[in-house]
């Protein structure tokens, strides 16, 4: 690989926000859907198998949102830790900066 075809430092930043993002996909997806398993159980008029599946689904959802509050966390904490990295100033960094654009 010539140094031209070199890949951009910058690349390395994309799963931290991939993280983040997915885990806020599935916190808002089990807010919204939580709002349907509550009004199927409540509006279900006492058939016990869908008591049952909306209750059901209420767990499933509440274990996404914290799925999705846990990679929310980590993803923030990897930016974060990713920014400070790149204040560090090592070699490949300050090769980075050296090319002229």
């Amino acid at each position: 690989m010539s140094p031209s075809d070199a890949p951009n430092p910058e690349r390395k930043s994309n799963n931290a926000i991939l993280c983040f993002c997915i885990g806020a996909g599935f916190a808002a997806l089990a807010y919204v859907f939580g709002f349907g398993a509550v009004l199927a159980t409540a509006f279900s008029g006492g058939d016990p198998a869908a008591i049952v599946g909306g209750l059901a689904a209420m767990v499933i959802l509440v274990l996404a949102a914290i799925c999705g509050g846990v990679m929310m966390l980590v993803g923030g904490v990897w930016m974060i830790v990713r920014v400070i990295a790149d204040q560090t100033g090592d070699k490949e960094e300050q090769r980075y900066r050296d090319v002229e654009r």
